[in-house]
């Protein structure tokens, strides 16, 4: 759509780290401003918290969202909308899918 309205310029970026760095407090606070199911933010923070296995030995998970799960992209998409709203607010023409944007 972009390209039919005549802008021709593109800048591709994904931000660094982002799925490791996701603050569980802060994503949690959102998802309770939509989400009144206790059983459901329970089980979100159970699915943050689950850890992560490296060579046999897991390690606890206390920032981040587990990467190539099937929540992680829908939980990124929450956290940046912040983020997309400054944009359009700003007139800045984007598309952002996770943390990939273009």
């Amino acid at each position: 759509g972009y390209m039919k309205e005549g802008y021709r310029w593109v800048v591709d970026m994904d931000l660094e780290k982002f799925f490791d760095k996701v603050n569980h407090d802060r994503l949690m606070a959102t998802l309770a401003k939509s989400i009144h199911d206790k059983s459901l933010l329970k089980l979100i923070r159970k699915y943050l918290q689950a850890g992560v296995m490296i060579n046999g030995v897991v390690s606890s998970t206390d920032e981040g969202t587990p990467q190539g799960g099937p929540l992680s992209p829908l939980l990124s998409n929450i956290v940046l909308d912040e983020l997309d709203k400054e944009l359009e607010k700003r007139g800045h023409k984007f598309v952002r899918y996770a943390d990939d944007c273009n």
